[in-house]
């Protein structure tokens, strides 16, 4: 056997000598290594990223630290949205601090995990990768998506509403009824914005920490059913005419659409690339909605109330009814193509309630399992009477063993026809109306129910900044049609009830069921990287007598806040979750009036 050593090496020194060499240098380069890791122990190892954020030997509070600077200088510039019919700029924070109730993200960021992802390079996995890892970073970087979550959806939405003419939807060639014959109605091409591209694009800025303007793609979009199509179902639509009356039957109701109306149903679809005559259900859904109000009914969950300290039922559950107008329709299209008109009678569906009352009769439900308080004083009229709606929505509501609650699905629509009052949201210098003011009330309070009741919790999101009714920092939970959710899994084994009462300015929920034996440990929530909010902003109306100033927005300091919540089962097992929460600074913004005219053809002009 012979060992090759380079130049005079192989010749000088004999096999064992040759070993020992090797030996030294393989102990040289383990212990350099070694020292490597011990320089780097509290640190990030060199050559990684965030996004294009370089974090390499930075400690983790550090990078977290640099995370944040980059994330609130998006946050105060945006992101703007270019496209040939204009541009619009985004802020991650949609709402007015006036109303926290309805203010929501569009686009979050948590840099602790977007950290621990970067610190943990090196240091997971098997031995020799962890031992090896760091050195590759050295020569290629190793870079980690920022933990960045968007509301993809909303965002869209924000865009179209701010861009009203960037999209044209096509609208094909269709039928038009005149009194007594039909016309066709030419297909008109539209525009489409190109969804998929922008989510694309949204995804790659967030995730790098990229904050350049987005320039909008949008596709021409060709009706593929043209005139000449409709033009040749004309005949077949002819024939579908007859001059009698639809009547529509159900019990002892009956609703009559005339010839002159359900004629104007009839659309020409395509089949196969063929045109076919058929009834179009949008076209009438004018005709449908008092019998749909008339018939559909929701199915009732059995109820409870309470009384010295015990619960009795005193709503029965009830099944409920919709019409199915898909089936309806479908049953109307058979009769009139085949020239037979007689009486329709609806297709109801029933649905049944997801708590009978034989089933609650049953539920054994004892004694209180958790309780959670809020304070909401100071509230406006309107906000207190939207807690105390949302309250009663929730009151008596049941919750099945090994259920998921979604509070959104609970509270239901969220208007005037559920009960719920506007309030007056300023957004930039435009006085708005919306629906919702005060649920965030109810939010917090199910979510320090649920705490106290030691349930898992499956979402949860802080509001945006720190606001007086929710303190304790941290203890928050915002909520917003449809997202974000507040949700919480029954894992008791037993029906959760929820109660809900309001002794002066105190909102409390109650939650009864059956213990098990489980204990919770909730500690105080910890605060900390509280930041200042930045300067007043001026913004010149005219809208405002001149000289008059009206702030639309208070300030508020920025912070983190986490506490640690503990729940211990009476097998001994130990869960344990850390809640963190970061609200932004929220700057104070004034509006000041100035003479008509004297400003440029733009909506405001912000000055410092």
């Amino acid at each position: 056997m012979s060992l090759y050593l380079p130049g005079n090496l192989h010749k000088t020194y004999p096999m064992a000598g040759r070993l020992g060499l090797l030996l030294v240098l393989f102990l040289l380069i383990i212990g350099g290594i070694s020292f490597y890791h011990k320089v780097y122990a509290d640190r990030i190892f060199p050559g990684v990223f965030i996004g294009n954020l370089s974090v390499g030997g930075l400690t983790p509070e550090a990078a977290a630290g640099n995370l944040r600077t980059v994330w609130n200088s998006f946050s105060k510039q945006g992101l703007q949205f270019n496209s040939d019919v204009g541009s619009v700029t985004m802020m991650p924070i949609v709402g007015s601090s006036t109303n926290p109730d309805l203010v929501y993200e569009l686009v979050s960021f948590d840099p602790e995990s977007s950290v621990k992802q970067a610190y943990d390079i090196g240091r997971q996995g098997s031995w020799p990768k962890q031992f090896m890892q760091p050195l590759f970073t050295l020569f290629s970087e190793k870079v980690i998506p920022a933990a960045a979550e968007a509301d993809t959806a909303k965002i869209i939405q924000f865009v179209k509403a701010g861009l009203p003419k960037l999209e044209i939807l096509p609208q094909p060639a269709r039928l038009v009824w005149r009194e007594s014959d039909f016309a066709v109605e030419p297909e008109v091409p539209g525009r489409i914005l190109d969804e998929t591209l922008l989510r694309r694009s949204l995804e790659q800025r967030f995730q790098q920490l990229t904050f350049e303007p987005v320039e909008l793609v949008v596709d021409k979009i060709k009706p593929s059913l043209d005139e000449a199509k409709v033009m040749a179902g004309l005949p077949q639509a002819r024939q579908w005419t007859l001059d009698e009356n639809l009547v529509f039957t159900f019990s002892k109701l009956s609703w009559t659409a005339k010839p002159g109306v359900w004629h104007r149903w009839l659309e020409i679809r395509e089949d196969n690339g063929a045109p076919r005559v058929g009834l179009s259900l949008d076209l009438a859904q004018d005709f449908f909605k008092p019998v749909t109000s008339s018939v559909d009914q929701p199915a009732l969950n059995a109820k409870f109330e309470f009384k010295d300290g015990l619960v009795t039922a005193f709503t029965s559950s009830q099944p409920g009814q919709a019409v199915d107008l898909l089936a309806t329709m479908q049953t109307v299209e058979a009769m009139v193509s085949q020239g037979k008109i007689k009486e329709v009678p609806l297709v109801v569906k029933v649905t049944e309630p997801e708590i009978t009352t034989a089933e609650a009769n049953e539920l054994g439900i004892a004694e209180i399992v958790g309780v959670g308080r809020s304070n909401f004083a100071g509230s406006p009229k309107n906000r207190r009477h939207n807690i105390r709606t949302g309250a009663d929505k929730l009151n008596g509501i049941l919750i099945k063993s090994g259920e998921e609650f979604s509070l959104i699905k609970a509270l239901g629509q969220i208007d005037g026809s559920t009960g719920y009052k506007e309030e007056l949201v300023i957004k930039g210098d435009k006085t708005i109306p919306e629906f919702g003011g005060g649920l965030c009330q109810i939010g917090t309070t199910t979510f320090r129910a649920a705490l106290d009741s030691g349930l898992p919790i499956v979402e949860r999101r802080n509001h945006s900044y720190r606001v007086v009714y929710y303190e304790p920092a941290g203890t928050d939970a915002t909520i917003y049609d449809p997202k974000p959710d507040f949700r919480f899994s029954n894992d008791t084994g037993s029906v959760i009830l929820i109660r809900t009462k309001i002794e002066g300015d105190n909102l409390i929920f109650e939650f009864w069921g059956k213990k098990d034996g489980r204990l919770v440990n909730q500690t105080k929530p910890r605060i900390y990287n509280i930041v200042k909010p930045p300067p007043t902003k001026l913004i010149e109306t005219e809208d405002l007598p001149v000289g008059e100033k009206k702030c639309t927005e208070k300030a508020h300091n920025g912070a983190d806040a986490e506490f640690t919540y503990t729940v211990t089962y009476a097998s001994n097992e130990t869960k344990e979750q850390v809640f963190k929460s970061h609200y932004v600074p929220w700057q104070e913004v004034c509006l000041v009036g100035v003479p008509k005219g004297s400003l440029p053809p733009a909506d405001q002009t912000i000055v410092q």
